[in-house]
């Protein structure tokens, strides 16, 4: 995770199988972002980063009508039509299950499966910050899923003088590194870093919501 001087970002890395270097990209702070949505099951998770350019200060999870999930850095508010329960960071260990939803805290780990979709938001703490991070473990096999999140691997080729060419388009990178916030070690990875409308292959308001 890389800060400028200017305009604070958070660093994002691509899934890629198969590729030397995963490519990463910056996201301005404070975005609140479109982070995976099914339309077919009626399913969609938003973030919101923080102003520190760390990771997330929220995320919030829907499901069909009813469900609704809310994760800040010190609680989590899940409703299903009837009835919220709040859980909070810390906490003993707490399971709920129904109706092909589950949500189970433990640690410094939320996994939460809803329909088809299972996500671990994992709570970190750095050098005073507290932030949150999603990670999807399980998603639809479908071209339909929209999102920051949407592609499980993004296949690119390496050409000379530090060139990555995505489809028919190329573009200059960089070597450079990133925190892998998907998994609670935060291991630091080597990757290509490349504008975000390259990695995303599109514009950063195609990746923006009003509210979480």
């Amino acid at each position: 995770m890389f800060l400028s001087a200017a305009v604070k970002s958070v660093r994002f890395l691509s899934p890629s199988s198969g590729q030397s270097k995963p490519l990463c990209y910056d996201v301005p702070s404070a975005s609140k972002l479109l982070l995976l949505k099914d339309l077919s099951s009626e399913f969609s998770m938003n973030g919101e980063l923080t102003q520190s350019g760390t990771g997330f200060s929220q995320i919030a999870l829907h499901y069909k009508t009813d469900h609704h999930l809310s994760v800040s850095t010190t609680d989590i508010n899940f409703s299903d039509g009837q009835k919220t329960i709040m859980l909070v960071w810390g906490q003993v260990p707490t399971k709920h299950e129904a109706d092909g939803v589950s949500v189970i805290l433990r640690d410094s780990e939320l996994d939460v499966t809803l329909g088809g979709v299972r996500v671990v938001i994992l709570l970190h703490k750095e050098g005073g910050n507290v932030f949150l991070w999603p990670a999807v473990r399980q998603q639809p096999k479908h071209d339909s899923l929209q999102g920051i999140l949407a592609k499980t691997s993004l296949q690119y080729e390496e050409l000379p003088a530090n060139k990555i060419k995505i489809s028919d388009q190329e573009e200059a990178a960089s070597l450079s590194t990133a925190k892998d916030y998907r998994l609670s070690s935060a291991p630091i990875v080597g990757c290509w870093v490349v504008r975000l409308q390259f990695a995303l292959q599109g514009e950063l308001s195609d990746f923006t919501v009003a509210q979480l």
